[in-house]
């Protein structure tokens, strides 16, 4: 299965070893188009916010083409973060949409807890594995 790999930035260095474990399990994998370069948004704030708006235009269009069209499943690692149990951010919520309005398999990690964009999400119909990744079929 072809599976589109997403989190939050803060979490993008684990994502290279959830890669090869879904790898190992038979899963052709693909991660954010800026997980080589964790910085470059940080960058992009610096220069201007026209150039941070121009870098998120482009990664809407790359989640177009990467889970709107590439992948058969999405899969969402939302760890805790800023004391939010299984934060889920906002282009996280534009990636679940684009997945559920092409009929995409959807996958969390983690439970998501009420709250903002609680009842949106699981309007999604997810699977949540819970770290089994023989979970994603």
């Amino acid at each position: 299965m072809k599976v589109f790999v997403a989190a939050s930035s803060s979490f993008w260095d684990k994502l290279p070893a959830i890669k090869e474990k879904l790898e190992a399990l038979g899963h052709e994998v693909m991660l954010p188009s800026t997980v080589e370069d964790p910085e470059l948004e940080e960058r992009t704030w610096q220069e201007s916010d026209e150039a941070h708006v121009k870098l998120i235009r482009k990664l809407f269009e790359d989640s177009e083409e990467r889970v709107g069209k590439w992948c058969d499943a999405f899969y969402l690692l939302n760890w805790d973060k800023h004391d939010t149990p299984g934060y889920v951010g906002g282009a996280a919520l534009i990636e679940l949409y684009i997945a559920h309005r092409e009929h995409k398999k959807i996958f969390i990690e983690n439970d998501v807890f009420p709250g903002p964009m609680y009842d949106e999400i699981m309007g999604f119909g997810p699977t949540f594995i819970h770290g089994d990744l023989t979970k994603i079929i």
